[in-house]
């Protein structure tokens, strides 16, 4: 086994190219945990609770901002082969459209925002909460784009850096800048601080897109319809994804409380260690797979999808053991409150077991045109999430939540394995066949 792990890791393109991507990551979860930290320490567990219901609905808001502009940027921008003018179109095609429907759904949020606020957390005195995802709403919408020009381009540690690093150390910032300098202290500090955060990657990743692309010389815009048939399909599967991600947190608010929803959060976020290596992984492999499926080069396909599992796999067991090993000393780190979240990170990290051991298979489908397909695939997990969950919370509380969260994310992750491997003649699941 070490063997194996050592020539892994000592010959592996995938792994040298994700590597720094894989460090931004860690980096930006550490600091993810420090901003969880700084608010649970000061504003307590119903507060980050409340910012949690925030990402929710802003994110959800978001599906139907883009509708999947982001994921078909990726795709296009992947198989330009670096012609800028090619990526300019697609860019402002993109922005144009994902600027035409983040209005709409930020006009409907705004004139809506006292019924939503009443649904979710149950006191429509939050509403400004709602009318500050309106406002904020578009410039998120159009960073997802921006992002995904950077992963098309494989520029990885651009990517990966304002994915996810960048949100956190920011919103570190403005908290300590707002509750240590301005001696602040409210329930909302968490939400400006990130707001704050959004506004400043915003504007730094639309000069550096901007800056990148300027060789290139505008032609025309893509045809919106083709763009949309083509995108609608990307966002059904990328907002079942999102859905499942965030349906627990909101049935729980809605079942129990913010309070327990900031419980749970954390249980999710410990459990969501090991997907790290997954997310940083297909931050290369996903163009990676993109440009072999559409170029007809089946056997670098076939290989880039085996190397891309063993990857994934080997680097994901470390922290699945840790957790599992000290799932009490890891909670209690975040306080004594957390410690009741024990069973349901139990459950959440072994789904997540399943996950590595299934390898990049959502990204194998969206790449290779079956988007449809794996919208399918994510709509019957969603169901089984979303109606698990309506059973189990009242009954288990946040254990149900998590077993209504692992039993989807398992269900999607083998049955995408046995369609890939059906229709590609590559299994996906973990080998550990010399290959």
């Amino acid at each position: 086994m070490i063997q194996k792990i050592s020539s892994l890791f000592s010959a592996n393109e995938i792994l040298q190219k994700s590597s720094v991507s894989f460090l931004l990551k860690i980096t930006g979860s550490l600091l993810g945990y420090v901003f969880l930290l700084l608010v649970t320490r000061n504003i307590g567990a119903s507060s980050w609770g409340i910012f949690v219901l925030f990402l929710s609905v802003l994110n959800i808001s978001s599906i139907f901002a883009r509708l999947g502009m982001d994921t078909l940027t990726l795709k296009l921008v992947s198989s330009s082969n670096y012609i800028f003018n090619q990526v300019k179109s697609i860019y402002f095609s993109s922005i144009r459209l994902v600027l035409f429907f983040s209005f709409i759904v930020s006009v409907i949020l705004y004139f809506a925002s006292q019924n939503i606020s009443y649904f979710i957390f149950h006191d429509s005195s939050f509403s400004f909460i709602i009318k500050w995802i309106s406002f904020i709403l578009p410039l998120f919408s159009l960073t997802c784009v921006n992002e995904n020009i950077f992963r098309g381009l494989k520029m990885i540690k651009e990517f990966a850096f304002f994915q996810r690093t960048s949100k956190m150390l920011f919103s570190v910032l403005f908290f300590l800048i707002i509750c240590y300098g301005f001696e602040v202290i409210n329930s909302q500090i968490a939400i400006v601080s990130y707001i704050s955060a959004l506004i400043v990657i915003f504007l730094v990743s639309t000069i550096i897109v901007f800056k990148t692309i300027r060789t290139g010389n505008f032609l025309r815009f893509l045809n919106s319809n083709k763009m949309l048939k083509q995108s609608i399909p990307m966002m059904m599967s990328t907002s079942v994804l999102l859905l499942m991600s965030w349906a627990d947190s909101l049935m729980i608010g809605g079942f129990i409380g913010e309070y327990e929803v900031g419980i749970y959060n954390v249980a999710v976020k410990v459990a969501l260690l090991t997907s790290f290596t997954l997310t940083a992984v297909n931050s290369i492999s996903a163009p990676k797979i993109s440009e072999a499926y559409n170029n007809d080069k089946m056997l670098e396909f076939k290989k880039i999808v085996i190397q891309t599992t063993k990857t994934i796999f080997f680097s994901s067991i470390p922290i699945i053991i840790v957790i599992f090993i000290f799932p009490e000393f890891i909670l209690n780190f975040f306080g004594k409150d957390f410690v009741v979240a024990k069973s349901a990170l139990l459950i959440l990290a072994f789904s997540q077991v399943i996950n590595a051991m299934s390898g990049s298979v959502g990204i194998i489908l969206n790449m290779t045109g079956k988007e449809k397909v794996f919208r399918n695939i994510l709509s019957a997990a969603l169901l089984i999430n979303i109606s698990l969950n309506l059973f189990f919370i009242p009954i288990y509380g946040i254990e149900g939540a998590a077993i209504a969260s692992a039993s989807s994310l398992i269900f999607w992750n083998l049955y995408s394995v046995f369609y890939v491997y059906k229709h590609y003649g590559v299994l996906t699941l973990i080998s550990f066949k010399n290959e």
